[in-house]
């Protein structure tokens, strides 16, 4: 069997604008709202919700057991092999992970930060809380204050 940690998809937002993300948490994101007919989006997830809906056996649910994202091992995020896609306000480290800079990201601690549009001289973002007085890489954050989350619309994604 393999180790969930294994298994990559690299998602290009050209190929598929529309994005839904949900964490073990039950919590949602969408990404690219903004990029498709909102009308067309919702009419194909009532198709999902109803295909999903029909697949559930009777009874309660019982979702398989995943390991939490704070269990991950570490693994630097690799700055200098990053790319940024600036108009999409979308970083990719050099593990191939895409981080939405458009979003606040919360630290293990509470404070969150905010892409201020600078990267440092590895080529990581330059994040700024209003709890520190300095702007802090990316990476650096990760490590020490890990793990991130984003924010998303009032809540945490």
């Amino acid at each position: 069997m393999s180790d969930i940690f294994d298994q990559h998809r690299i998602v290009d937002f050209t190929e598929h604008p529309f994005v839904v993300l949900i964490g073990v948490d039950g919590g949602a994101e969408i990404v690219g709202d903004d990029q498709v007919c909102k009308r067309q989006a919702a009419r194909v997830l009532r198709i999902l919700a109803d295909v999903l809906e029909s697949e559930h056996p009777n009874g309660p649910c019982h979702p398989a057991a995943r390991t939490p994202q704070w269990t991950r091992p570490d693994e630097p995020l690799m700055p200098h092999g990053g790319s940024l896609d600036r108009d999409a306000q979308l970083w990719t480290d050099g593990t191939g992970h895409v981080w939405n800079l458009a979003l606040p990201w919360r630290d293990s601690a509470g404070s969150t930060w905010l892409w201020y549009g600078s990267l440092d001289g590895q080529g990581a973002p330059l994040m700024r809380s209003n709890d520190w007085p300095e702007p802090q890489p990316l990476d650096a954050l990760c490590y020490l204050r890990g793990p991130m989350a984003p924010v998303h619309r009032g809540g945490a994604a």
